[in-house]
């Protein structure tokens, strides 16, 4: 498994902004705001953006175009969320016909 943290974008500093690769099966990607407290500030609620959870995502673009918005990407990410699939590919078992 691979994850990457990746800087926020100015403006974007309240978000955690994390993708990778889970050789069991998808990227992932993960924008989220965990200081958010809805009692101090309920009028200014966070996005929250979550990928790879429930869909099995193998394009390394869906991820980074989800992340590009609150992060600074960084120029090798796809090259190296493409190294990391092929290092630890999903796992199939044999076909038994």
């Amino acid at each position: 498994m691979s994850l990457y943290g990746l800087t926020s974008r100015p403006g974007f500093e309240r978000y955690t902004v994390r993708t990778g690769w889970d050789p069991h099966r998808t990227l992932f990607c993960t924008v989220a705001d965990f200081s958010w407290d809805e009692d101090t500030d309920p009028d200014n609620p966070p996005d929250f953006v979550q990928l790879g959870l429930l869909e099995v995502i193998l394009d390394p673009a869906v991820v980074v175009a989800a992340v590009e918005p609150y992060a600074l990407i960084p120029d090798d990410l796809i090259a190296r969320l493409c190294t990391d699939m092929d290092a630890h590919p999903v796992w199939r078992p044999p076909y038994h016909p």
